[in-house]
């Protein structure tokens, strides 16, 4: 494929074009870095912000893989390993709005862009605005790559009398550039060609939603009144259970008791029976001093299974 450039660029007008894979027409995202070394001033590489429902994650490319940068994007050659892609990338740093201090210690400005060659990557000047404890007159100045001394993450220091003698290329306060748009995964959704007549009624999906909400609510109702009728008949069912246990338990209690006093009744009776045997009775009694006893044991211990006749006494 035949590279195709623009003669020079703003970092600004490569921002956020769409880079899109050369074997597969998939889009990478939209650009949203570009990498620079700091000590030859060269655009090494670009950064791509996936994002998206999936959550993908963000690719980086060199330059040497971009194939060609157009109006509304930038064609890239995937395939290079990421491992061999950062080993490239390590010394580079993506230049954003950096404070520009000079070598004497003053903050001068700031870094707001800078026009490079996207053949070669050669940086060819830095654009940037002076502070307001500057003497320069307000508006955009050019310095040469030669005059920068350092640069880091947060800030670039240049010569002083470079910083001075800067040309200015654009006077005035520059307008600051308009936020891209966030771009949504409906976007991409044909809108224009979707047919009205089958596009689908909120008012609808509305009410079935309360229709299933009102149902789901009876139901639960339901199976909570079914529930608290089953665990009702199941506690009476247990109760009258325990109740005939307990009568079943007492009946044999009693049962036990009652063979037990007549059992001693009996052994009673034949005590006093035998007791009582060699007492005087009829007419020797009347010339016997001695008392006589007379124990009808029934009174004491009436018989259940006694006749109701009670025998005479003798």
């Amino acid at each position: 494929m035949e590279r195709s450039f623009p003669p020079d660029m703003l970092k600004g007008e490569l921002l956020n074009r769409l880079a899109i894979n050369l074997d597969t027409a998939e889009e990478f995202g939209p650009i949203a870095e570009i990498w620079v070394n700091g000590r030859t001033h060269q655009v090494r590489g670009i950064g791509c912000s996936a994002g998206g429902l999936l959550n993908r994650q963000s690719r980086r490319f060199l330059l040497t893989q971009v194939g060609s940068i157009g109006r509304d994007g930038v064609v890239v050659k995937a395939g290079a390993r990421a491992e061999a892609i950062d080993e490239h990338l390590q010394d580079c740093l993506p230049l954003g709005e950096l404070e520009l201090w000079s070598d004497h210690g003053d903050r001068v400005g700031q870094l707001i862009d800078y026009r490079f060659d996207p053949t070669s990557g050669n940086v060819l000047q830095y654009l940037f605005i002076p502070g307001d404890a500057s003497d320069l007159a307000p508006g955009v100045y050019a310095l040469d790559p030669v005059a920068v001394i350092s640069t880091g993450r947060r800030r670039m220091m240049a010569e002083a009398a470079a910083l001075e003698a800067a040309p200015l290329v654009r006077s005035g306060l520059p307008q600051p550039p308009a936020p891209a748009a966030a771009r949504s995964p409906f976007d991409r959704l044909p809108l224009d060609r979707l047919p009205l007549d089958h596009m689908p009624d909120p008012r609808r999906g509305w009410d079935a939603a309360v229709k299933g909400t009102q149902t789901m609510r009876d139901q639960v109702n339901e199976q909570f009144q079914d529930g608290r009728h089953r665990l009702g008949t199941e506690a009476q069912d247990r109760r009258q259970k325990i109740q005939a246990e307990a009568q079943d338990k007492l009946g044999g209690l009693l049962g036990n008791v009652k063979k037990r006093t007549r059992h001693l009744r009996n052994q009673l009776r034949e005590a006093v029976t035998d007791a009582t045997a060699g007492l005087p009775s009829g007419p020797n009694l009347r010339n016997d001093s001695t008392p006589t006893i007379d124990v009808d044991a029934m009174e004491f211990w009436p018989e259940d299974d006694v006749s109701p006749e009670r025998p005479e006494r003798r």
